[in-house]
């Protein structure tokens, strides 16, 4: 077993949502997908750019493999995936898409009001353990979902371990976070509204009002779906910066990681845009690239499913919102200080590190621009894959010799007040109670967070809007009933407002 079928089997886990997905299409989209698939994993599978002699024609180190996958199985339980621990609030709502998943056909539908709706969302983390769940009934599914996302985040991390510096990098790259303490104080002082209360439940990192950068521990506990797909992304870039895949391989990764997180795979696709602009005789006239670029488009009835009614989710140019100049400075000053750090010692990077530094560094500044989302996501989901990479850049300028004395201080100390938000995840996790997961539907839990009958655009399109050529009709309209879905909550009880929308990170 080599290197490459570890790659070989994480992108059949990030593809294979697409292809069950396909069972419920019309016949030429499902055909689509299939090719896709199929032509994706032999791409990435027949990648052989170190004539046989590089990292990925080597033997796997499968202790090392395991005890990566133990490490993610680890942070996953504790974030809360089979409710062990407490589960953050966006577990209630990703609990609630995967029981409807598994008790309904799909397409899933809803009745509100009348209307007859149709989930529409990246549903590519839910879908094997949905089916397993329809054969051996929810707690299975939650199982299959946390067995899943481990032997992913296991083969990340092998990956992250061995492209660097040993475990200690890979400690870093775990760790990793902004100086949000600094954020906090602040807002704590000055903004009434903001509890100690609040801040501990609901994270350090969500102490901005207009956008946030989550540190690697709340990307774990609260958006796997998300961050999942976007570090196996940025675990190809470095594969690619290192001569061990090329163009293709990262295109067509972009496009079966789509249905895991449209957000998430931006910065990827601006690396293949850079790529392209610096350096396009070898990569525009490689065949390989083009086969690429056709096996990608097979993935666009999965982009075509997702997008569908899109602009009915929030959207708009951040720059228009009140002292928006003087808000983001200060973010970018507290979140993104390692920027500066790495540009002070720039020197010290390899090339290939330097790019990475720059193009991602452009997108984190970049990205606040922007709004999309009902609570920005676009800045939440879209910077991961940069965050990954940059904290991978970090780390290796952080261990490096001829790094100075005063540096290398500096650099541990954003190291260990970036770790306070990890801390918090920690500490609530295990200090508040745990509750066991809801059967509830989402708009039962739309309902049981407060929103009342409120339409969660993120997650729920008007049925009519899905074009004819696409889908089939799925499952008989699901009416909602007015239950509690959790014997621990209540949201006026708990002091907190009702969120404005289904996810809070």
């Amino acid at each position: 077993m080599s290197n490459r079928s570890i790659v070989v089997f994480v992108s059949v886990l990030l593809f294979a949502p697409a292809l069950f997905f396909a069972a419920y299409l019309k016949l030429a989209p499902a055909l689509s997908l299939a090719v896709g698939f199929a032509g994706g994993l032999y791409l990435i599978g027949a990648t052989r750019l170190q004539a046989d002699q590089g990292f990925l024609a080597a033997p796997a180190k499968l202790r090392e493999l395991a005890i990566c996958t133990a490490l993610a199985l680890v942070i996953l339980v504790v974030g809360g995936e089979t409710n062990l621990f407490y589960a953050t609030y966006d577990w209630r709502i990703r609990d609630a898409v995967l029981a409807d998943m598994v008790q309904n056909a799909f397409p899933v539908r809803y009745s509100v009001d009348g209307v007859d709706y149709t989930l529409r969302a990246p549903l590519g983390m839910y879908v094997i353990p949905s089916l397993i769940g329809r054969g051996f009934g929810l707690l299975a599914a939650h199982i299959a979902l946390l067995t899943q996302n481990s032997l992913i985040l296991g083969g990340i991390f092998y990956f992250l371990k061995n492209l660097g510096d040993g475990w200690k990098r890979l400690a870093v790259m775990v760790l990793f976070g902004g100086l949000t303490v600094i954020g906090v104080g602040v807002v704590v002082t000055f903004v009434p509204r903001y509890s100690l209360h609040r801040v501990f439940i609901e994270g350090l990192d969500a102490w901005h009002p207009y956008f946030q950068y989550s540190s690697s521990v709340v990307q774990f506990f609260w958006v796997p779906n998300h961050a999942l797909p976007a570090w196996w992304l940025a675990a190809l870039v470095l594969l690619q910066t290192k001569g061990e895949v090329d163009t293709a391989v990262i295109g067509v990764s972009v496009a079966g990681a789509m249905f895991w997180s449209p957000l998430a795979i931006l910065p990827a696709v601006v690396w293949l845009l850079y790529l392209a602009a610096t350096d396009w005789r070898a990569h525009l006239l490689s065949s390989r690239t083009w086969w690429g670029v056709v096996v990608a488009a097979c993935f666009l009835p999965v982009a075509v499913y997702m997008t569908i009614a899109s602009s009915t989710i929030a959207h708009g140019i951040m720059a228009e919102q009140p002292n928006f100049v003087a808000l983001y400075l200060f973010f970018i000053a507290v979140q993104l200080p390692c920027l500066l750090f790495l540009y002070l010692n720039r020197k010290l990077l390899s090339k290939q590190d330097r790019s990475i530094f720059a193009v991602n560094a452009l997108i984190l500044l970049c990205l606040p621009f922007f709004g999309f989302g009902p609570v920005n996501d676009l800045v939440m989901r879209g910077s991961i894959t940069s965050l990954t990479l940059i904290a991978f850049v970090f780390a290796s300028t952080l261990f490096k010799s001829e790094l100075s004395r005063t540096a290398r201080i500096c650099g541990w100390i954003l190291v260990v007040l970036g770790s306070g938000s990890a801390l918090d995840e920690v500490v609530r996790n295990f200090s508040q109670p745990r509750y066991d997961f809801s059967d509830c539907s989402i708009m039962e839990a739309v309902s049981a967070l407060g929103g009342g009958n409120a339409i969660p655009t993120n997650y729920l399109v008007d049925s009519a809007q899905i074009p004819d050529w696409l889908a089939s009709e799925g499952s008989a309209p699901r009416s909602a009933r007015l239950r509690r879905c959790w014997s621990d909550y209540d949201h006026h009880k708990d002091g907190l407002p009702a969120p404005a929308a289904p996810e809070t990170r």
